[in-house]
């Protein structure tokens, strides 16, 4: 091979790394830096969309409370995001609680309000990826995501790492928005699934909760839906 030819090949393999044959790993690590990045811009302003009024009159609190309550042990919430969960916790119940977030300024959001509600110093709060969690297996009792399993690009795995970091007798409660049992509804959510994605923070709103929980291996063990079947809550065990 001559001099041109070995110089033609090393350029065109610049050039594909240039535009982009990133490797799956390095890919991810971006999506979640923009993610990161995003939510944020997101801190500032988030409860005035996710809380407040607007939460309350759809009965978001009330389902919060509800479903979080029986929250005890050593208790892990996916996704914290400001906090808006943290009242619905019965912290007598709690042994220890553990927050992660891939935003430090939601979790700087959250922290904060933490500390209003009497979490105490030994709350964590802590920068991961809901993917690939930074604990051993079997380090939790209990653990919560709500609404966050929309925007996690492979929300399979992410229910795997929940159900390896459950002990066996542990148990998941999710909060999410889901694709509704009501026909025509459901059948609308699939027809704008993508440009509802575009405009509400990357969220799939017609997502099949119940078998992304079974097809990461955990068994659902109770499910309620609630506002016309938009939002599911479902119990899980590992």
């Amino acid at each position: 091979m001559g001099r041109r030819d070995a110089l033609g090949k090393v350029l065109l393999g610049g050039l594909a790394l240039a535009i982009g044959d990133a490797s799956p790993r390095a890919r991810a690590s971006e999506e979640r830096n923009a993610v990161r990045d995003a939510y944020d811009g997101y801190a500032s302003t988030y409860d005035d969309l996710d809380g407040g009024a607007a939460a309350q009159a759809l009965g978001l609190d009330d389902l919060r409370a509800r479903a979080l309550g029986s929250a005890s042990g050593d208790v892990l919430e996916l996704a914290v995001g400001t906090g808006l969960n943290l009242p619905a916790y019965d912290l007598t119940k709690v042994m220890s609680f553990t927050a992660i977030d891939l935003s430090p300024g939601m979790l700087a959001k959250a922290k904060a309000r933490s500390e209003t509600l009497a979490f105490g110093n030994d709350a964590r709060f802590i920068e991961a990826d809901a993917t690939a969690l930074p604990f051993e297996d079997g380090s939790f009792d209990f653990v919560v995501d709500t609404f966050s399993l929309c925007v996690i690009e492979d929300p399979i795995a992410a229910l795997r790492e929940v159900r390896r970091v459950l002990r066996p007798n542990g148990r998941a409660v999710l909060i999410e928005h889901s694709k509704s049992d009501i026909g025509p509804l459901g059948a609308y959510q699939d027809l704008t699934s993508k440009p509802v994605k575009t405009m509400s923070k990357g969220c799939v709103w017609n997502q099949d909760v119940e078998s992304l929980i079974a097809q990461s291996g955990m068994r659902v063990v109770k499910t309620q839906r609630a506002l016309l079947g938009l939002l599911v809550v479902v119990e899980a065990s590992p």
